[in-house]
Formats: structure tokens, C-alpha cells, sequence
């Protein structure tokens, strides 16, 4: 029997909210939150639970960058959309090339899916698994200390858009963060730091979309007792997704970025430590 608490709910969007835009892999902490709290959802329950939840950072997301995804939808047909334009892109030729930048950028993570879905799959109930992935991630951010913003190639460019599109597909596995792996790879290429931010944010569109919509099918394995808590927990998901990205566009900008690989050693090592040690004791 599937059964979902509001606080377990609340607990989860929060945490995917936060996880999703922030460094540290939601996949991962939602792949161990739900194994420590005991969630009783089973197959596809949580994964309808997770399609809601993955909907509510679309919604954050969509929240924050609205201005430059209207712009980048009326550059395809060389149009700028008047006073909603995004300061940042000045020219319809402009925001159909980042449009197009964000198809390329997609594309590895679709072929990921096609060629390895299963293989992924197996992972989402492997908090273990989980936990030693975020050490790798944690290693990835802070390494991002030593990289600098090239004076001669600060922009985005078609192969180093493919780069940081495959990084976009190895974050499929679990405890590897989809923003850390995208922001740090545009950052080892020299890129400057808040294109970096908002060309990774901006590519998690498709990517949520994408998924949210081939997954739409799931969501009736909901049953009737549990909807006010999903509801809530999508909910939190968006508000708390949408505080997070502002934060972290304001870090990135004064180069902190690399700081949160010490809380991934530490998720990661708290985790194995747990499930060696103490859970199976």
C-alpha cells in the first residue's frame, strides 16, 4: 500500500526545491531522504511523485528566466518581444542561437536516456550508490576554485555547449548534480560565471520538461488519499526552487561556487558511514 504523509511531502519538495538548482544532486538526496524517512510509495507512486516534484522546479525556473525564454521562443522567427526582452540578449539572431545552444546542449542527455535508461533506473533505489556519487560530485566543485574566466573566450560556443551538454547527461545518475557538473564544465571552459549559471538553469528546461512529459502517464498511480500531499510538496518544490536559484545566481557571481563540495563530502560520507555501519548493524 502507498502512503504519503504531508510532512514527508513538505520534507521532500523542500529538499528536491533546493537540491534541484543547488549543487548537490536532488536526484541523489531524494534517492537517500526517502530511504531514511521510510517513504511507503512504491514503483510507480514515487515515480509519479517525483514527475510533481521535478514540476514544481520547472515552475521555478520558468519563474525566474520567463524574460529570456519568451525572447529565445520569438527569436526563432526574428522577432524581439519589446519590453519583455531580457537584458541580456539584445538581438533576435542572439536568442535563436542561445535557442539553439539549448537544443545542442540537450541533445547528449536524450541519447543517455535511449542507450542507458535501464541501467539508471537500477539506480534510483541504491542510496549507497547515491552517496558515493556525491563524493564524486563534491571533488568536481572544488575543483572549480582553480578555474578562471577567459578574457579572450568568456562566451558560449557549439562544442563547448556539447561539453557541457555531456555533463548534463552523466548528472542522470543519482548523486551526481545536474547544475554542479553543467556550471563547473562551463567554468573549467573559462566562461563567464553568471553565463555559465543561467545558460545551465535555462538548459534544465527541456531537460525537466522533457522528462516530466513522457512520465505524464505515471501520474495516475496517485491514489486519492495522497494528492493533497503531493500537491503541497509540488508546491514547496517551486517555492523553495525558485529562492534557491536566486541565491546561488548572487553566489556564483562572487565566486563562492566551489564551497559546496564540502557539504557533498559530507552528505556522501555521513551516508556510507550510516548504511555500513550503523543501518545494518
Amino acid at each position: 500500500m502507498s502512503d504519503l504523509s504531508i510532512i514527508e511531502a513538505v520534507v521532500l519538495g523542500a529538499l528536491q526545491g533546493a537540491t534541484e538548482f543547488l549543487p548537490v544532486s536532488s536526484s541523489g538526496h531524494l534517492v537517500i531522504a526517502q530511504d531514511l524517512l521510510g517513504v511507503q510509495l512504491e514503483g510507480a507512486s514515487l515515480l509519479a511523485f517525483d514527475v510533481c516534484l521535478h514540476f514544481g522546479t520547472l515552475a521555478a525556473v520558468i519563474a525566474v528566466f520567463w524574460r529570456d525564454i519568451i525572447q529565445i521562443v520569438f527569436g526563432f522567427f526574428g522577432k524581439r518581444y519589446g519590453s519583455f526582452a531580457s537584458a541580456d540578449v539584445q538581438s533576435p539572431s542572439e536568442s535563436r542561437k542561445l535557442g539553439w545552444m539549448l537544443i545542442l546542449g540537450t541533445i547528449p542527455a536524450v541519447i543517455a536516456v535511449l542507450l542507458f535508461g535501464d541501467f539508471f533506473e537500477s539506480l534510483v533505489s541504491d542510496p549507497l550508490a547515491a552517496a558515493f556519487m556525491l563524493l564524486v560530485t563534491g571533488t568536481i566543485l572544488w575543483l572549480t576554485r582553480f578555474s578562471k574566466v577567459s578574457r579572450t573566450n568568456s562566451g558560449l560556443g557549439w562544442l563547448k555547449t556539447i561539453v557541457i551538454g555531456c555533463a548534463q547527461a552523466a548528472a542522470i545518475v543519482p548523486g551526481i548534480s545536474r547544475s554542479g557538473s553543467t556550471i563547473s564544465a562551463g567554468l573549467f571552459f573559462g566562461i563567464d560565471r553568471s553565463l555559465a549559471a543561467k545558460f545551465s538553469f535555462l538548459l534544465a528546461v527541456p531537460a525537466i520538461l522533457g522528462a516530466t512529459v513522457l512520465q505524464l502517464g505515471e501520474l495516475s498511480a496517485l491514489s486519492s488519499d495522497i494528492l493533497l500531499s503531493v500537491a503541497l510538496g509540488t508546491l514547496v518544490a517551486a517555492i523553495v526552487g525558485f529562492i534557491c536559484i536566486k541565491w546561488l545566481l548572487a553566489l556564483i557571481k562572487r565566486g563562492r561556487f566551489s564551497i559546496f563540495a564540502y557539504y557533498c563530502w559530507a552528505a556522501g560520507l555521513a551516508t556510507i558511514v550510516y548504511k555500513l555501519f550503523i543501518h545494518n548493524s
